[in-house]
């Protein structure tokens, strides 16, 4: 299996950053090795841009930029003894493929330094491994990777969507059949049976509906999709489901809809009393008034609230409710 870089996720490089120098193993007996280096674009899609610059280096020695072929750079050691060439290729994906013909196999330590020379910000990802189809290795990115959701009785419960990327160096290849049951009362209706590297799709999952169970069932369940990315982590769903009785909202209803009724008939009781005020004799609704000028209240001005100088004016707003 080939070695992937870094362990997980993608390396983010802006403009002329570099990722250091990075180890990677090499048989000590190989006459021939491969590095595969993906530069991952916006957008799902490779971004074509300028290549990033490739360097690499043998034991101690110097750091050499590879170039792309047919044109090769000679790979020397601390010594300055040549062990090998390089160049590289490169595809429609972003995949730059190093090819490294060893003239000198040795027990020593090699390097690879990749610098993004493009303006956009790219994402890298490599692996290395004795010939290219080993070195191929998928690298998924589920986003999410934890599935919660509530269904009621009599519910018809709406699909969710999965965004899946590949970020690795190889195509990643899903198996099985649609409408595979993934636990919890989850179902995989859909999914993309490839993705080439820089590419993603999206998982369609079906959601169960409820014909009786207890109120707050609670179901999980873990997932596995079968795919050809090794790491198992990468590719895991934490799926949880919980179902509840209609009858908990219908519930709700009814005290809101006696809340309302009773809201009613209290703004239907506050409206008779201030027109029997209104109607009454001013002895007991008002005190008399000066002949000519308007009548005066019981309430002081200053202690009515539907006054603009009323005293709650500046009093601090009920919890929850905006100022003003």
């Amino acid at each position: 299996m080939a070695d992937m870089f870094p362990d997980t996720g993608q390396l983010r490089l802006a403009n002329l950053a570099t990722s250091g120098l990075v180890a990677f193993d090499v048989d000590q007996v190989a006459t021939a090795w491969t590095l595969l280096v993906v530069a991952l674009g916006p957008n799902c899609a490779a971004l074509r841009g300028r290549p990033p610059d490739l360097e690499l280096r043998a034991g101690t020695g110097l750091i050499t930029t590879v170039p792309q072929a047919p044109s090769t750079a000679t790979i020397t050691d601390e010594t300055g003894k040549p062990v090998g060439t390089a160049s590289w290729t490169r595809d429609t994906t972003d995949v730059f493929t190093v090819q490294i013909d060893i003239s000198s196999p040795d027990d020593r330590s090699w390097g690879l330094r990749i610098t993004n020379t493009d303006p956009e910000e790219l994402g890298f990802v490599w692996s290395s491994a004795k010939d290219v189809r080993n070195a191929q290795q998928a690298r998924v990115v589920l986003n999410p990777t934890a599935l919660q959701t509530t269904v009621a009785v009599a519910e018809v419960p709406a699909d969710l969507s999965v965004p899946i990327s590949n970020i690795g160096t190889g195509p990643l290849v899903i198996n099985g059949q649609a409408d595979q049951d993934m636990g919890a009362g989850f179902v995989l209706k859909s999914f993309p049976t490839s993705l080439a590297p820089n590419a993603c799709d999206h998982l369609q999952i079906g959601i169960t509906g409820v014909t009786g169970a207890p109120d707050h069932l609670v179901q999980t369940a873990t997932f596995v999709l079968d795919c050809n990315d090794p790491v198992s982590q990468e590719v895991t769903l934490s799926l949880s489901r919980v179902e509840k009785n209609k009858e908990h909202k219908d519930q709700k209803d009814v005290g809101k809809e006696n809340k309302e009724d009773k809201d009613g008939k209290d703004k239907k009781d506050d409206k008779e009393n201030k027109d029997a005020i209104k109607d009454s004799p001013p002895e007991l609704g008002r005190l008399a008034s000066p002949a000519g000028q308007p009548p005066e209240h019981f309430i002081p001005p200053s202690q009515r609230p539907d006054l603009a100088d009323s005293a709650l004016r500046d009093e601090p707003p009920e919890p929850g409710r905006p100022e003003g």
